[in-house]
């Protein structure tokens, strides 16, 4: 009975703390938000994997709900292959702030990681919108 609303939740939490973090640290590599300690950044970039692992859990089990319809869902496989970029720019930009062990707060992360801090960002709001447009843009609901 409470199966569903508690999915649902812990897939808003999965992608809150995903696609929040995601953006701090981008906001932070690109020389925005600069009171915050860079030295923060590698942690924060982990805690933001772990929220992407929550969504991708409860995702799968929302999906086993309905795959049929949603897998013939064009909105669906949209946000589907954003998030997966999504996913793959946030293991790489970890992986990039976590060896950039001379980053400080006085010092700003490289071209790459700086646009990859971006993209990641864009691609992010792309598959949230994408996931809420599903409601609206298609016979699923």
């Amino acid at each position: 009975m409470l199966g569903f609303p508690t999915l649902i939740a812990l897939h808003s939490v999965g992608m809150g703390v995903a696609v929040g973090l995601s953006l701090i640290a981008a906001l932070r590599l690109n020389g925005i938000l600069v009171g915050m300690n860079a030295a923060l950044l590698p942690r924060l970039l982990t805690v933001a994997v772990y929220g992407f692992w929550l969504n991708l859990v409860t995702g799968l089990a929302l999906f086993v709900s309905r795959g049929t319809d949603y897998i013939s869902s064009t909105i669906f496989l949209l946000k589907m292959f954003l998030v997966v970029v999504s996913a793959a720019i946030l293991f790489r930009l970890r992986r990039r702030v976590g060896a950039a062990a001379s980053l400080t707060d006085g010092e700003h992360a490289d071209g790459t990681t700086k646009r990859l801090a971006v993209v990641v960002s864009v691609t992010w709001f792309g598959a949230v919108a994408t996931g809420r447009l599903i409601a609206y843009l298609s016979d699923l609901y």
